[in-house]
């Protein structure tokens, strides 16, 4: 596992219980580094993009007898690197991260819009300013958010996915502000209307062109709670109306593996809108278990190329990170969206999967909560700039040109 957060932690445990080992590499140690079901614990000095971590893989590899091992990159920068590397990875690891030049149309959203344009999906109203004069050339519809085609740098430096403006003088700053983090692609964006109860996801693994099984959630509550970095709490919902728009947006992109696609209803005209797609274990997946979808097991018999497992969705089951499914709670309750009395009911009325607390495995839970409070001191630094998110060029012209075995 790339990544030691509660997503690695809800993969670990999963393969755990048919005695699968895993070994764990991060630069910051979190909840999974302190499972007991973790073989191996491999620290890295830097950023997850470096691409000195590459060779740092490959010395892995052949030091701790990793060769044939399945590599699973469970954060944004390491499926981007994987993906870039994926030729000099794969003599060492068996990969589920497709080459970049299948990933890139779905991790640069930039062109993930063009691909669901040319579909006919729908997505928020997107304007691509050239510079920061070419800002007041645009007929750009307020409140809006600034953000970069892959958010990594933001996030690193901010805490946030987007920053937002409401109105020309805000949308100046803001755009300088993303400018000195990221110097890739920047993008304006509608914000569209509503807060967690209408965002919606379609999880499912995708293989030959179509869902080997697929379900839908609804990501009720984020935090934070305007623009959330991460799902607090989800409810498994049946929407059968997203897949599909996945169907056509996925045969687009041509993907295959562990897919998580997030839409947004728009009350404004009743359509769900394209916002995101994640080629890597999302938030909530340990949800999916509950519901009779185990997708950690399911990617891993496909990366041995075993017969993948029968499953079936039931619906009902609820899943909640309340590590900060609380402080998104006391964000509704200062907004006037709930009450404290609606949140306590919902907490003694709903058996939700938790992230990371289990009797079995104690001690991750420990080690999430002093991470946070680890957070809160301020102590984490500030990432630098990754040179690899320059300015893209590509079109939907290359992806429709692509041949057939360009996904495998």
């Amino acid at each position: 596992m790339l990544g030691s957060d509660f997503k690695a932690l809800g993969l670990i445990r999963s393969l755990a219980r048919r005695g699968i080992p895993s070994a764990v590499v991060d630069a910051l140690p979190r909840s999974a580094w302190f499972s007991k079901h973790v073989r191996k614990r491999l620290r890295w000095r830097t950023e997850m993009w470096n691409p000195a971590l590459v060779d740092f893989l490959l010395g892995v590899a052949a030091d701790h007898r990793l060769k044939g091992w399945v590599l699973i990159p469970v954060q944004d920068d390491a499926v981007e690197l994987v993906a870039r590397h994926a030729a000099r990875l794969s003599g060492a690891y068996r990969l589920v991260t497709p080459d970049w030049h299948v990933l890139r149309w779905a991790h640069e959203k930039h062109l993930l819009y063009e691909v669901a344009q040319k579909f006919g999906i729908s997505h928020p109203r997107t304007w691509y300013p050239v510079d920061e004069s070419d800002l007041r050339n645009l007929s750009i519809e307020y409140p809006a958010v600034i953000k970069p085609s892959v958010s990594i740098q933001l996030q690193y430096a901010t805490g946030q996915k987007a920053l937002v403006a409401r109105d020309g003088r805000e949308l100046i700053a803001q755009y300088r502000r993303a400018a000195a983090v990221d110097s890739g692609t920047l993008m304006v964006q509608e914000v569209i209307p509503g807060d967690g109860r209408a965002q919606y996801s379609v999880a499912t693994y995708w293989k030959d062109g179509g869902p080997i099984v697929a379900m839908t959630a609804r990501r009720t509550r984020q935090f934070p709670a305007d623009y959330g970095l991460s799902s607090s709490f989800v409810e498994a919902i049946e929407t059968p109306e997203l897949m599909e728009p996945t169907r056509k947006l996925l045969e687009g992109l041509r993907l295959s593996g562990m897919i998580e696609v997030e839409f947004k209803l728009d009350s404004r005209d009743g359509r769900y809108k394209l916002l995101d797609v994640n080629v890597r274990p999302w938030a909530w997946h340990t949800l999916c278990i509950a519901c009779g979808i185990d997708f950690a097991y399911i990617q891993y018999c496909d990366a041995l190329g075993q017969t993948l497992p029968a499953a079936s969705v039931r619906y009902g089951p609820c899943w909640r990170r309340f590590i900060t499914d609380v402080p998104a709670a006391l964000q509704e309750i200062r907004s006037g969206t709930t009450t404290p009395w609606a949140y306590l009911r919902s907490l003694i009325t709903s058996r939700a999967v938790p992230s990371v607390f289990d009797f079995r495995d104690p001690v991750p839970a420990l080690g999430d909560i002093a991470l946070a409070l680890w957070r809160l001191s301020g102590r984490p630094g500030q990432a630098e700039p990754s040179p690899s998110h320059g300015r893209s060029e590509a079109s939907v012209e290359q992806l429709a040109r692509r041949p057939a075995d360009d996904a495998r």
